[in-house]
């Protein structure tokens, strides 16, 4: 009888803090920005090394991991503190599904707000 108990509390208090958790894409987006902002690969590599030349050819040398395309200097992208680019949508499609690590070297660049609660009632 415990266990029937048990299972029946913890189904209903995982429901609504499931749907809670849902925030609009366009706010989570806005978050992203501030830790990842959008440059296109020319003025990421300015950036980083100086200015891009027409002989160096930094297409098809950078590759999206979350994709395997290669990183075209007139895409955007984002970088993150690792230093690892990504298209920009490849990105975005990662964070909104919760990832909050980078995909290639699994560093943490965004931190969630807050922390989910306890999904499970133990009992002694």
């Amino acid at each position: 009888m415990c266990l029937l108990l048990t299972i029946f509390v913890n189904r209903r208090e995982r429901t609504p803090t499931f749907k809670k958790n849902r925030k609009d894409p366009s706010d989570k987006l806005r978050k992203l920005d501030a830790v990842s902002p959008i440059r296109t690969l020319e003025e990421w590599w300015s950036k980083l090394k100086g200015p891009l030349l027409p002989s160096e050819g930094a297409d098809g040398q950078f590759i999206c991991v979350v994709c395997l395309e290669s990183v075209l200097r007139s895409q955007e992208i984002r970088e993150l503190k690792c230093l690892h680019v990504f298209h920009k949508e490849c990105l975005d499609k990662w964070y909104l599904q919760d990832h909050f690590n980078c995909p290639l070297c699994h560093r943490a660049y965004y931190v969630q707000e807050s922390r989910p609660s306890n999904d499970f009632v133990w009992m002694v």
